[in-house]
């Protein structure tokens, strides 16, 4: 299900030496951004995201393209900009609130996000119970992650390969602060599974791109049909596990809105692409 990447023994010269200086500049980003004041992390998310979507012709394209799909008439092209544009510093500014992750703990987030609907999941957490935990790259996705690992349980967290195999362990480390462990996407089901029917808990972000030769499963988002995985369905009809939608909303105070909607349980006869299209309709 998983992007096909070459391994590292696979790349030539001049490409290893290019994934050791993309290395090397992520250390040091993982190093400086967590010395900067949140206020200044912020604002700096908000030029660079600014710049890379002038910059970014093709992925500006894309973005542009699928607004007017899903707006039409409804908002007119500087509206439809603006949101293109705002998407691009939010997702700047929620890689940056990653590495800054390191201030982001137990004494501190509470300062940072607000919390919704979160005393039902801890219920379905308690007792070693474990639970199919699915969200989207929206907002901060990466806090959200962090937070469910402060407040309700620690579990695995399914993420995609990079390119550069170098860049991974960076990423890992980072997002395992919230006492998650990490699992590659290539090698997901059986780890997931071994891992839920011994009452631990996994974290899948629904909205993954999967290549259309791959198990997916089609379902309609904005009146057109799309792939996405169907891993948590599949984890779902396997094990019984309630699965658990979250969400994360960016507040006008800079702050965040972290979701936990009630956890959803289906029949036995409930098909991978009805399972899939309720999660994605919450969401």
């Amino acid at each position: 299900m998983a992007k096909k990447f070459p391994s590292w023994a696979e790349l030539g010269r001049g490409k290893k030496i290019r994934c050791r200086l993309e290395y090397a500049a992520l250390e040091f980003v993982a190093w400086l951004v967590p010395k900067m004041s949140w206020a200044t992390l912020r604002r700096l998310a908000w030029l660079l995201g600014g710049i890379v979507y002038h910059l970014d012709r093709r992925g500006r394209s894309y973005a542009l393209a699928n607004l007017n799909m899903v707006f039409g008439q409804e908002k007119s092209s500087a509206e439809i900009h603006r949101i293109a544009g705002d998407s691009y510093r939010y997702f700047a500014r929620t890689m940056l609130e990653l590495f800054w992750a390191k201030n982001f703990n137990r004494r501190t987030y509470r300062d940072m996000v607000e919390l919704v609907g979160f005393e039902s999941s801890r219920e379905v957490c308690s007792g070693g119970n474990g639970v199919i935990g699915v969200t989207l790259h929206y907002a901060n996705f990466e806090w959200q992650s962090l937070v469910g690992g402060f407040e309700v349980t620690q579990g695995i967290i399914v993420t995609q390969r990079f390119r550069n195999p170098l860049l991974g362990a960076v990423f890992d480390r980072l997002r395992a602060s919230g006492g998650h462990r990490i699992i590659n996407q290539q090698h997901s089901l059986l780890a997931t599974l071994r891992h839920l029917k011994g009452g631990g808990s996994v974290g899948i972000l629904t909205d993954l791109q999967l290549d259309p030769r791959h198990p997916l499963v089609p379902i309609k988002s904005f009146g057109r049909w799309c792939p996405v995985t169907k891993m948590h369905a599949v984890l779902h009809k396997r094990t019984g596990f309630p699965i658990l939608p979250m969400q994360c909303v960016p507040l006008p105070d800079g702050r965040y809105r972290m979701i936990m909607h009630e956890p959803l349980f289906f029949p036995p006869e409930a098909t991978e692409q009805e399972i899939a299209q309720k999660c994605w309709d919450i969401l």
